[in-house]
């Protein structure tokens, strides 16, 4: 028989089990952030930047191609800051004698690849409204979306999804720190007073709104797929002119290319809606709870489908959009043809 101090005690034991250890969580990120995680930043990166040049080239004036630059820019942000991160959880970095503590000044790296993130999720649910309207009103879609009103909707998306990181870095601050162990002061992170309500407030705002413009952009998906079903079977009994035959394929095409995009944002960043929701279920879960290293180690794998949606749009665009490939080849693979038929002309012992 168990006595009450005992029951109690067994009790406090169960209540206080840490799911994953301080050790098990180095050890996870560092395989995680530098295994996967640092050869997909770096390929989002080379990929992203490559998509901006080829819209840049293509030009200013359609609005889709506005929407999908302003989609390259935010997956660009969003991978720089995450190259950042992953490099402060690297054991070699934590152990230089830096003039700041790379596990703090990652929290700020975290925020604004975030705040990146929160962008990309406006800037996908803009391309998706875009053809959705397309559908609805065909003949009214140019006078609607315009490529000033997409500009003009892009910069305000970006203002306010940084404007709603104002409480975080109010209540956390970059401080100069007495570091006694090395007898110098480090740059570090200092929180004031009631910083655990303004990171409540934080934490609602910044995942209501993109989890409103996932359940949006998964409604729009849903009537995209519907008028593909729709548009198949009115072609099989349909017989039209060959230019509106002409126009409804390339208006098919977007619509399918963005339908893509949409599917893989939806894959890539459900599991994210997921997490939020059982956190709102379960409050330990939180941060700041007592889960906090099992927290981490999730965000730690969310942040992993972030960066394979910001690096898949590359494969969507050279697969869906004949004038991106054209563009694309015409840019990269005949520059490096150039290049490598100049460098074959020079070689000693070749002549034309």
């Amino acid at each position: 028989m168990f006595n009450n101090t005992e029951l109690i005690s067994v009790n406090n034991i169960e209540e206080d089990i840490i799911l994953v250890s301080d050790k098990m969580l180095s050890y996870f990120t560092l395989i995680n952030t530098w295994g996967l995680g640092q050869c997909l930043t770096f390929f989002g990166l080379i990929a992203n930047v490559l998509n901006i040049v080829v819209f840049l080239r293509q030009g200013l004036h359609d609005p889709v191609n506005i929407s999908l630059l302003g989609l390259s820019v935010s997956d660009l942000g969003s991978l720089i800051f995450h190259f950042l991160t992953n490099l402060c959880w690297a054991p070699s970095i934590i152990m230089m004698d830096l003039p700041f503590y790379p596990t703090q000044i990652m929290y700020f790296l975290v925020w604004i690849q975030i705040l990146f993130n929160r962008v990309t999720t406006g800037m996908t649910a803009w391309i998706i409204f875009e053809r959705c309207l397309c559908i609805v009103l065909p003949l009214k879609i140019k006078s609607i979306i315009t490529p000033r009103r997409t500009l003009t909707f892009i910069i305000a998306l970006n203002v306010m999804m940084f404007s709603s990181a104002i409480p975080v870095f109010y209540a956390t601050r970059i401080v100069w720190l007495f570091d006694s162990r090395r007898n110098k002061s480090v740059l570090g992170i200092a929180r004031i007073a009631h910083n655990a309500y303004i990171q409540q407030v934080a934490f609602w705002i910044n995942n209501i709104l993109p989890i409103s413009f996932f359940i949006f952009i998964t409604v729009c998906t849903v009537i995209l797929v519907k008028s593909l079903q729709k548009n198949s079977k009115w072609k099989e009994k349909s017989v039209s002119s060959q230019s509106h035959a002409v126009t409804s394929s390339r208006d098919t095409k977007v619509v399918r290319m963005v339908t893509i995009i949409s599917a893989v944002f939806i894959v890539c960043y459900a599991p994210g809606a997921v997490v939020f929701i059982f956190i709102l279920i379960y409050p330990e879960m939180a941060y700041a709870g007592k889960q906090k290293n099992l927290v981490v180690a999730v965000f730690s794998v969310l942040v992993q489908f972030e960066g394979i949606n910001a690096s898949a749009n590359i494969f969507i665009y050279l697969t869906m959009s004949s004038k991106f490939k054209s563009t694309f080849e015409n840019l990269f693979c005949l520059y490096c043809y150039n290049i490598t038929r100049r460098s074959g002309s020079n070689a000693p012992g070749i002549r034309n």
